[in-house]
C-alpha cells in the first residue's frame, strides 16, 4: 500500500505502509497532505514526531508541539486522533492518517458498520461510556480477508513472491496458507508492493492462496477522529 501524494504538496515519496520511520525530520510538525491508493483511496496525513513507542495501527494524540503518543485510555478527554501508518521509536518522525480507510488495532474484534471506543491505550474494541471515537466507523472486522493467488513461497526462506500487488495488506497482518507457518505476520512489504516478508519461514515451497487477515485490527474509515468529551 502507497497513497501517491496530492500534486503542489509536501515533496513527491509516496505515503506508505511499508515505508521506514524518518530519524531525522523531514516535513514541518504539524504539515498535512492528501493521497491517494488504489485499493485504500484517498486520505489525509499529519506530520509528526513519535513521543513513546507506538505500535502499527495505534489510534495516537498529539500535543501543542506535535509530538504523537498512543491516546491514552481515559474517558471524557475530547482529544485529537490518528493512527500510526507503521510502528515507531520515541524521536522517529512519520506521517499519521487524519481521515480515510486504514487498519486500526484492537483488542477485540468490532463488526463492520459499528462505532469502537478506547480499550487500552492506542487500542479499540468495543465502546463503553465516554471512550467512543467519534467521527470513526468499522468497515471491516478482524476476520476480514485479502487473499493473493499464486503467490511464490520457498521452503526456509521468509520472503513470499506475488504475482499481484499486494495492495490491501500491511505490515503486522496475519498470513495463513500452504507453507505458512501459524501465527505468521507481514514484517516488510517492498517498494514495488511485489515482494513481503514474513515473521517466519516458509515451511514448503510452491504456488500457492495466501490469505491476510485483519487479525488484531479492523478497517476503519475516520475522519479527524476525536475521543468523546465530557458525557453529562
Amino acid at each position: 500500500m502507497a497513497f501517491a501524494n496530492t500534486p503542489g504538496v509536501i515533496g513527491n515519496q509516496a505515503i506508505s505502509f511499508t515505508r521506514v520511520p524518518d530519524t531525522t525530520q523531514g516535513a514541518p510538525l504539524g504539515s498535512e497532505l492528501g493521497g491517494s491508493d488504489n485499493y485504500w483511496g484517498g486520505a489525509s496525513f499529519m506530520y509528526l514526531k513519535a513521543g513513546g513507542t507506538i505500535a502499527q495501527g495505534n489510534l495516537c494524540s498529539w500535543d501543542k508541539d506535535f509530538v504523537a503518543t498512543a491516546t491514552a485510555n481515559t474517558a471524557n478527554t475530547g482529544a485529537p486522533c490518528c493512527v500510526a501508518m507503521y510502528p515507531m521509536s520515541s524521536g522517529q518522525y512519520g506521517w499519521f492518517c487524519i481521515a480515510g480507510e486504514v487498519p486500526v488495532s484492537v483488542t477485540a474484534s468490532v463488526a463492520a458498520g459499528v462505532t469502537f471506543g478506547l480499550t487500552g491505550a492506542g487500542t479499540v474494541g468495543a465502546v463503553t461510556n465516554g471512550k467512543q471515537i467519534l467521527n470513526a466507523v468499522s468497515v471491516l472486522a478482524s476476520t476480514g480477508t485479502v487473499v493473493k493467488a499464486n503467490t511464490t513461497t520457498l521452503n526456509g526462506s521468509a520472503v513470499l513472491r506475488l504475482s499481484v500487488p499486494a495492495d490491501g495488506w500491511f505490515y503486522g497482518m496475519a498470513l495463513s496458507g500452504t507453507g505458512i507457518a501459524g501465527g505468521t505476520t507481514i514484517t516488510a512489504i517492498s517498494d514495488d508492493m511485489r515482494s513481503v516478508t514474513m515473521s517466519a519461514n516458509a515451511t514448503a515451497s510452491g504456488s500457492v492462496s495466501v490469505t491476510g487477515t485483519y487479525t488484531g485490527f479492523i478497517k476503519a474509515q475516520i475522519s479527524r477522529p476525536f475521543v468523546q468529551g465530557q458525557v453529562t
